[in-house]
């Protein structure tokens, strides 16, 4: 409970101030109350509650006012539902012990809420006739500009390695991003290690084993390497440890080849 003020504050960010990406951010796992990490975000919540209730209140009074009983129950069902379809899925986000642990906030669960708030906009617009003009200028600046951050932001789709290397830049504390990405890097060194070029995949391949151990891709693609490299003694060590974390058949393989050409018994790794 203690981490909800600031999990919904990320996604107040992203419904109302999307100017930059929230595709990923760092987990907002709270302990222990504290003024910044619970107080703060809970009194952005409870002030754009009270502008946005405000907002709402006006408008209500004013359709009952000025529109016909059939138009005005239009427009109270159409913010009635837009309220909860903004307010709902949200809901779920709270839940964080049945998502993705450490890789809990993503733009894309606000996809239900966006139309919620632009339904509830366009009540608006609906309603507020005499500052429709405005309303327009306003909306079409945003548009404008959002068209240009959206054309900077999809640039990070490009491909594996240029998303999680944006999403680490964004989120340099989730551990899932940090994973994610040390994948593409080995993918890259493996690609380098069939090219023949494995002088540049070493340093990548032994960065990952160092920071994830248990990655026997990165063991298994070291270990090629040092046989193209002629260094059987370190193929060896590497190939072993893919072996031993993978018991994948094609690994022990590779490894028991490489003992007996050195000259070595070809035991199976132990469990």
């Amino acid at each position: 409970m203690l981490s909800w003020p600031a999990t919904l504050w990320f996604y107040v960010k992203v419904l109302f101030w999307p100017v930059r990406s929230y595709s990923f951010a760092d987990p907002t796992l709270v302990e222990a109350f504290s003024f910044r990490t619970v107080a703060l975000p809970l009194l952005g919540l409870v002030s754009v509650a009270t502008i946005l209730a405000g907002a709402l209140l006006w408008a209500w009074r004013k359709a009952r006012r000025e529109l016909a009983d059939e138009e005005m129950l239009g427009v109270r069902i159409a913010f009635v539902a837009g309220t909860l379809l903004m307010v709902l899925p949200l809901l779920l986000t709270l839940n964080l012990n049945a998502l993705n642990p450490g890789d809990f906030l993503h733009g894309r669960y606000t996809y239900l809420p966006l139309a919620g708030l632009m339904l509830l906009l366009a009540t608006f617009f609906h309603v507020a006739e005499k500052t429709r003009p405005f309303l327009l200028c306003a909306g079409g600046a945003l548009a404008i500009a959002f068209a240009g951050l959206t054309l900077v932001q999809e640039k990070q789709w490009k491909d594996d390695a240029t998303i999680f290397t944006v999403a680490h830049e964004l989120a340099p504390h989730n551990g899932p991003v940090a994973r994610n990405l040390a994948d593409t890097h080995v993918q890259a060194a493996l690609k380098l290690d069939q090219e023949g070029r494995c002088s540049e995949a070493v340093p990548v391949f032994q960065k990952v084993t160092q920071d994830y151990p248990q990655d026997w891709y990165a063991w298994a693609g070291l270990g090629d390497c040092y046989v193209q490299l002629n260094d059987l003694v370190k193929a060896e060590e590497s190939l072993h440890r893919a072996a031993d974390i993978s018991r994948d058949s094609r690994v022990i393989e590779q490894w028991q080849g490489l003992r007996a050409h050195m000259g070595l018994s070809s035991s199976v790794p132990a469990n």
